[in-house]
Parts: C-alpha cells; structure tokens; sequence
C-alpha cells in the first residue's frame, strides 16, 4: 500500500464517496461517527480508517494508516525510530514539523503536506493524512 500526499493511497482517493470507498475494499469492519459528524470507516485487516467529512460534501477527506507495510515517498515509515523519520519527512516534503507532546505520544504536523506522524514509544506507530486546500481553501480533489 502506497501513500501519496494529497492524493491518497493505492486503494483509494480523497474525493470518493463512502459507497465508492465500501465498493473498492468491501464493507467496513467498524463504522461510527465522530462528534465533528465525520463517518469513519475503519478496516481492521488493513490497519485503516477513513474519514468523510460533511464540510466537504461527506467526501473522502482524511485517511489514518497504522498498517507497518504502507509506504510514504518509497520507505515504510510505521515502526522506524522518531528521528529516523522525522529526518526522512522533512527532506521529502521541505519543512519541519510542529511537534506536540502529549505524555504518552508525541506527534509532529507538517501543514504543507497536511500531514500528521504520531510516535508511541519512540516509534511511529501512524500516519494520517488529508486532502490539500489551494489558495481559495478549496479541496483539490
């Protein structure tokens, strides 16, 4: 499974529609709705969730990736030392992280990439990622 900012990963892109979504990997393990009013999907054997948010027309906007196979910029990222990681992202997406510590994990946002990497015992245990905005904070889908 490919990671690809802005775009989405190898299964499915920022943009689809729940039924798109449950149509290209089947019915989700677990479904619930946020307080925000996002639906999620999550897929347990992929280690994945999706978010639909209703700012965006319930559309694909947000994707939480915990599965250790998925690949970002051509390297597995889940399970691999902070450092190791904070260093590889910063190169590839040409900023640094706000970084946040939260006692038991600490994670570090890059906005250029809406990109959020979260770190569990000095690992990264997750990566999420959502749609990217243009000038006139639109989603390009």
């Amino acid at each position: 499974m490919e990671l690809v900012i802005g775009k989405g990963i190898s299964l499915v892109e920022f943009g689809i529609f729940e039924a798109e979504a449950i149509q290209k990997l089947g019915k989700p393990d677990k479904s619930f709705t946020t307080d925000a009013q996002c639906k999620r999907l999550q897929y347990f054997d992929l280690r994945l969730e999706l978010s639909f948010e209703p700012e965006n027309h319930n559309r694909l906007g947000w994707i939480e990736v915990h599965n250790p196979d998925c690949q970002m910029f051509g390297r597995q990222l889940i399970g691999v030392q902070q450092g190791e990681v904070l260093d590889f992202v910063e190169s590839n997406c040409n900023e640094e992280p706000e970084v946040e510590d939260y006692g038991s994990m600490e994670s570090a946002f890059f906005s250029n990439c809406c990109l959020e990497l979260q770190f569990e015992f000095g690992k990264c245990s997750n990566i999420n990622f959502g749609v990217l905005y243009n000038k006139n904070d639109e989603p390009v889908w």
